[in-house]
């Protein structure tokens, strides 16, 4: 998969284009159905799809206290996309001329010369200044240059009327319900981390344990423990870890420590991938070591 940043980089693509429009934000099960039929309508006129979406929210200029916390790393984002067989993807960088585009602006430099043959976004998608573009919108302007619009309806979480969304996958993750979030992304909730040096205590008393950082910038399960698998140089192993900061001990900070299991080797500084699949329990201060 390439990865483009602005107009002029779509217009050097020759190829006959069918683009997926969205935030993206969780390329959770609703987004994958998007993106799919992009790449399915692309191999289908022997073109290329390409995923148009944004470096940054939309809230980090209109509100940056209120952005919110990311469900997948852009790293782990572009595994994904790779995986879908997506052939580029462009991340528009989040300005304010962006944002103050009108619809018809935004259509006009997404669809002129660019020889695109069709547009797949989701029914709730909007675009352009204030969100005044919609899909009935785009399907007035762009119906005089032969290019199709393609609708998807919104999947909905198992037995409820709200659809799948990163906010419904947010506040699973947020109250500990990682089977639901897990189910709505389509894949465990995860994250990509340094390995850092710890107190070493796992290891005295026979379960050394890998320590992160949470990332900033990502949701977070409520502190506790959980059944983790964790990715080391391209393999998976199964764990068990901890988010908090370990009340037994005085002077801890905060972090996510893993055991793993079949594995005893010092990695600090090496990136690893822990994935979430279900909460324990809390944590529990205990009497002594």
């Amino acid at each position: 998969m390439k990865q483009i940043h602005s107009f002029d980089e779509l217009r050097q693509i020759k190829d006959t284009k069918v683009y997926a429009l969205g935030t993206f934000d969780g390329i959770h099960r609703g987004h994958q159905r998007v993106i799919r039929k992009a790449v399915e309508e692309a191999t289908s006129v022997n073109g290329v799809s390409i995923i148009i979406t944004f470096e940054h929210h939309p809230l980090t200029i209109l509100h940056p206290d209120r952005v919110p916390k990311r469900v997948i790393q852009e790293e782990i984002m572009d595994t994904v996309l790779e995986e879908l067989n997506v052939d580029y993807i462009m991340r528009l960088p989040m300005t304010e001329a962006l944002l103050n585009m009108s619809a018809d602006e935004f259509l006009h430099d997404l669809c002129t010369d660019m020889n695109v043959d069709a547009i797949v976004i989701g029914e709730n998608f909007t675009f352009g200044a204030k969100g005044l573009g919609n899909p009935e919108y785009m399907k007035k302007v762009v119906a005089d240059k032969n290019i199709r619009v393609l609708v998807q309806p919104l999947l909905p979480c198992d037995g409820r009327s709200t659809p799948i969304s990163s906010t419904e996958i947010r506040k699973a993750i947020h109250d500990g319900r990682l089977e639901d979030a897990n189910h709505w992304l389509g894949r465990p909730f995860q994250f990509k981390g340094t390995v850092i040096k710890g107190d070493q205590r796992g290891r005295t008393l026979g379960f050394p344990t890998l320590n992160l950082l949470l990332p900033n910038e990502m949701a977070a399960p409520p502190d506790g423990v959980y059944a983790n698998r964790v990715c080391i140089d391209g393999i998976w192993y199964d764990g068990v870890g901890n988010i908090g900061d370990n009340p037994t001990f005085k002077n801890q900070y905060h972090r996510c420590e893993v055991h793993v299991f079949n594995f005893d080797q010092d990695i600090y500084g090496k990136e690893v991938i822990v994935q979430f699949i279900s909460y324990i329990r809390g944590e529990v201060k205990f009497n002594n070591l």
